[in-house]
């Protein structure tokens, strides 16, 4: 979630070099990147570049070359560990020409880790306890590999371990205190709105027409939401005022939410509000919508049960009956069958075609949601494009869409 009055560095650049060919082949997803691009923002600055390497010399030496003649502070994870494709360290110390040092104390401590897991420490993990001349040492609580402060001239450099249980706690512990000691910031205060089935460009040519001349605004589109980032502090606040009533003037039917937070959290919060329970039949997105939900706090408060039915056999046995092609009909079978069978308030049924393949008479990305109470039902039909996962997360947020505003109009 983002601060309110949330400072800008406009006078830092901040890079990251992560190094790994696992990233590079695709085996590895870099969520060290997002992560720390979402701690940096969280806490006032920016992330200014970042570049991946695989495990090569001269690669992590041409790069982290390039990065320390264009930014401030140099972040690097990655390539600190105790194996001969570990490297990192060693290349970033002969380029700042300083030596290696070893760390006695780190080395016993590490030692005294193996030996209370009854084994010997392999000779290969002394390098983890070389440091660099001149380097200050950064405790890392999650792992062996300390993490490295370097200054030199006017440049920062940060070496840190690449698994992000070590990584992210190494930012917050060391990394932001650093900045907000070192560096001044300039206050600005961002504010959201959150959109659902709108394109970006025709918002943002609507909301032209009466955008205050000066408000620093941007759009951040993702799996059908359009976020709206503007800094209230740009222009007057009566103009923050009447910019805020002609949007809610103009999409009041289109607006997710007022704060930035997930779709998956906006439902709960209304669920929780209004003391209702749900019970959930997934198909097409299996699974992903109870997930989404489950990853908040109070889940339990609201969601009654959630089955996955993806063969047609589980479908059958779910409803004790045989099914047609009438996907629509089966949709509605299989919500009015869950709110019977776990007694919830509201069931929701989502069934659909991802693709990339058909496998039914349905279109690619045609799908069917059910929504019923003890007192009313509705279905909707959307048609999706894009990838198959593309689809499948089209799908949740619709399905959120949609029972939202089926629970507005109770």
């Amino acid at each position: 979630m983002f601060k309110n009055n949330l400072a800008i560095l406009n006078n830092v650049n901040i890079a990251l070099l992560s190094v790994g060919t696992e990233i590079l082949l695709g085996d590895t997803v870099n969520t060290n990147l997002s992560s720390l691009g979402q701690v940096l923002y969280n806490n006032g600055y920016i992330l200014n570049a970042e570049i991946t390497v695989p495990d090569d010399k001269k690669n992590i030496k041409d790069n982290f070359d390039y990065l320390m003649k264009n930014n401030d502070v140099i972040i690097t994870c990655g390539g600190i560990g105790p194996t001969e494709d570990d490297f990192t360290k060693d290349v970033i110390s002969e380029y700042l020409g300083l030596n290696l040092i070893l760390d006695n104390e780190h080395l016993s401590w590490m030692q005294s880790r193996w030996e209370s897991r009854g084994l010997v420490m392999p000779d290969n993990n002394i390098k983890q306890a070389q440091l660099p001349e001149e380097s200050k040492k950064l405790i890392n609580t999650n792992g062996t590999s300390p993490g490295i402060y370097i200054k030199n001239k006017d440049k920062h450099i940060f070496i840190l371990p690449g698994p992000p249980r070590e990584f992210i706690p190494l930012v917050t512990d060391e990394i932001i205190p650093f900045l907000d000691k070192n560096y001044e910031t300039t206050n600005k205060d961002y504010e959201f709105i959150l959109f659902y089935n709108q394109a970006e460009s025709s918002l943002a040519q609507e909301i032209d027409k009466f955008k205050p001349e000066n408000l620093d605004i941007a759009y951040l589109a993702s799996k059908g939401i359009i976020k709206l980032r503007y800094d209230k502090n740009s222009v007057s606040s009566d103009d923050i005022i009447k910019f805020k009533e002609n949007i809610k003037n103009k999409f009041e039917e289109f607006i997710l939410s007022l704060e930035n937070i997930p779709a998956s959290k906006v439902l709960l919060d209304i669920l929780i509000e209004k003391k209702l329970t749900l019970s959930l039949v997934e198909s097409i997105t299996g699974g992903s919508l109870s997930s989404a939900l489950v990853s908040h706090p109070n889940t339990s408060k609201v969601l009654v049960a959630s089955n996955t039915l993806y063969s047609t056999t589980a479908k059958q046995e779910f409803l004790n009956s045989n099914i047609g092609e009438d996907w629509k009909a089966l949709s509605e079978d299989l919500a009015s069958k869950s709110k019977l069978k776990y007694n919830s308030n509201i069931s929701l049924a989502i069934l659909g075609e991802a693709g990339p393949v058909p496998s039914s008479n349905y279109k690619i990305g045609q799908i069917f949601i059910s929504i019923t109470t003890e007192s009313k039902s509705e279905t909707y039909e959307h048609n999706l494009r894009g990838s198959r996962q593309d689809i499948i997360n089209r799908s949740v947020n619709n399905a959120i869409w949609d029972l939202i505003n089926f629970i507005k109009k109770l």
